[in-house]
């Protein structure tokens, strides 16, 4: 996911440095001011360029504070699950809206507050949870790696590293689904401002067109009682699909709104269908 980044600043920052938010352009330094520090960590040290030298040129992955251990070892004092970022996924809903979001869940008592820093965070699986969208064929392994990004070889002070599928499942059923939900309104609407007339408009009001679509679910029994499946008189569709259908503008497709819901099944218990969906 970050090789498609123009500014690799916005895909992944830090609350805690006074850098987090300088842009991120091409790094060019002297290859002979490269410096070995302990287990390998290379640090550069700062001198003018002149014509003709050898040069090296990187992108940052990361804005971090250092942290130097008594055998010389440059380390960064910040921990991937605070400053992984979904991208360009994340530069329309705004950085930090998710962590605000994650805060309020808290506040209420609806999410425990985790008294130490874990392989895994509330953020770091709801963004998981919206990269899985864009890879239906990943792993929660996979789909996490890619994350993680070039984010998994920085070596900071807390060593991470993806955990295993049974770890992230046990998170993502933690997160509840008005949250997702809420992240979801967060994002969705016009891609012009208020004050800004719309490029396609009929008898003064926005041009707009309805869609749905059908979305694989986990094969459980709550999952067919909640949703139930399409294709066959006696739900022996291979999987349940959630129903959702979809409000976008004709200028620009912007989504404004969507409403999922159940399929509407042959000889379901209306009373079935009221129930609290599972995760």
């Amino acid at each position: 996911m970050f090789s498609t980044l123009p500014d690799v600043a916005v895909a992944s920052r830090t609350s805690v440095s006074l850098d987090a938010g300088t842009p991120a352009g091409t790094v060019v330094f002297r290859a002979a001011d490269l410096l070995v520090r302990g287990s390998g960590t290379v640090t550069a040290r700062s001198s003018a360029l002149s014509a003709g030298e050898l040069a090296v040129f990187c992108r940052p992955v990361v804005t971090a504070p250092v942290m130097v251990r008594r055998d010389g070892t440059v380390l960064a004092d910040a921990w991937l699950p605070e400053v992984a970022r979904l991208g360009e996924l994340e530069r329309h809903l705004g950085d930090g809206v998710i962590e605000a979001i994650v805060d309020a869940t808290l506040a209420k008592g609806r999410l425990r507050k985790r008294e130490r820093r874990r392989i895994m965070s509330y953020p770091l699986v709801i963004r998981l949870m919206i990269a899985m969208t864009l890879m239906p064929d990943a792993s929660y392994g996979e789909a996490l790696a890619r994350l993680a990004g070039l984010l998994a070889d920085v070596p900071f002070a807390l060593q991470w590293h993806v955990p295993t599928g049974k770890v992230i499942t046990g998170w993502r059923l933690l997160i509840p689904a008005d949250v997702m939900e809420g992240i979801f309104w967060q994002a969705a609407g016009p891609l012009i401002s208020g004050d800004e007339p719309s490029a396609v408009l009929l008898a003064g009001m926005m041009v707009l067109a309805a869609d749905g679509m059908l979305v694989n679910l986990a094969d459980t029994p709550a999952n067919r009682a909640m949703f139930g499946s399409t294709g066959t008189a006696d739900d022996s569709a291979p999987f349940p699909q959630l129903r959702v259908v979809a409000l976008t503008a004709r200028a620009g497709r912007a989504l404004l709104g969507g409403d999922p819901g159940q399929q509407q099944r042959r000889g379901a218990d209306p009373a079935e269908a009221a129930g609290e969906a599972p995760p």
